[in-house]
């Protein structure tokens, strides 16, 4: 990954979590709104569940340029996921809903080439993840 993407990554990242709770809530009503299906997976209380994935999401932004770090915890989290009910499928609607979410929350400030890099990075982890859990 190159450091402007990294940079990109940072910039929109940071810009986009100034509300970390209504940044959850954003993204859960986005996925729950793609794939109603994926609500069923979630037991406990949401907003617990927000915090969860506002410090993962911090954790792989924070570990970008780390992927010794990245990598093996992106990996013991998809194998937790399966666990969860969560399907290879699944992955695509969360990616939907991750971009869908930073459009949203940044407006004009989510230029192209964020959009871009964010959608490249998600690929390639989330790619990670499947043959991780799946060994696909």
């Amino acid at each position: 990954m190159s450091d402007t993407n990294i940079d990109l990554i940072r910039e929109s990242w940071a810009k986009a979590i100034v509300d970390p709770s209504a940044a959850a809530r954003l993204f859960y009503s986005n996925l729950f709104t793609a794939m109603p299906k994926l609500e069923t997976l979630f037991k406990s209380d949401m907003e617990a569940q927000g915090t969860k994935l506002m410090d993962t999401l911090d954790f792989i932004v924070d570990h970008l340029d780390e992927p010794e770090e990245l990598l093996p915890a992106a990996r013991e989290l998809a194998v937790r996921h399966v666990s969860y009910g969560v399907a290879a499928d699944d992955y695509d609607a969360v990616g939907a809903a991750l971009l869908k979410t930073l459009s949203m929350a940044l407006g004009d400030d989510f230029s192209e080439d964020a959009h871009t890099a964010w959608a490249d990075t998600y690929t390639g982890l989330a790619n990670h993840m499947i043959e991780s859990a799946y060994n696909t």
